[in-house]
């Protein structure tokens, strides 16, 4: 552990979890609004829905992410935490959990969608079936998120 300074550490702890409640917050209300369009039928305004939500994923819940693994990493070399201890292991699984799925799901197919949408009726099918299963898996993704904040919390085995 390094010397630092309690201001210095406060410091961190606060960017890291100023960012977790950015990308948390972030993904629970994309979750709410979009259950909210998917219940109204409208599929153009679910296909509309679905793009704003991509880009503002991208301007904001990727950069918090980033954030929150940094400054999360940051805190622990920092302090009298360990890489080894069991609450960390989990926050750092499940981190690396939802930003694979984010850069390896969740954002190419966004991506795809946004291709194809523009050439195709938002009542398509196929572009209805996408735009539901990137809901889900992101539903999926927050449920994660949300074991990782406990886990941050209740800080298991320490």
């Amino acid at each position: 552990m390094l010397a630092i300074s309690e201001t210095y550490y406060n410091t961190l702890k606060f960017l890291h979890v100023l960012a977790a409640i950015t990308w948390v917050g972030g993904g629970i209300y994309a979750q709410a609004l979009a259950t909210k369009v998917m219940r109204e039928g409208d599929p153009a305004h679910l296909a509309r829905t679905a793009k704003d939500l991509g880009d503002l994923g991208n301007r904001v819940n990727l950069p918090a992410s980033v954030s929150v693994l940094v400054f999360g990493v940051w805190l622990v070399a920092v302090s009298a935490w360990n890489f080894t201890d069991a609450w960390i292991l989990i926050g750092l699984g499940g981190i690396a959990a939802t930003i694979v799925t984010g850069a390896f799901f969740l954002g190419p197919e966004a991506e795809r969608l946004g291709k194809i949408a523009p050439t195709r009726d938002p009542a398509d099918p196929e572009i209805q079936r996408r735009i539901k299963r990137i809901f889900a898996i992101a539903r999926i993704d927050l449920v994660v998120l949300i074991v990782v904040v406990a886990d941050m919390v209740f800080k298991p085995g320490s």
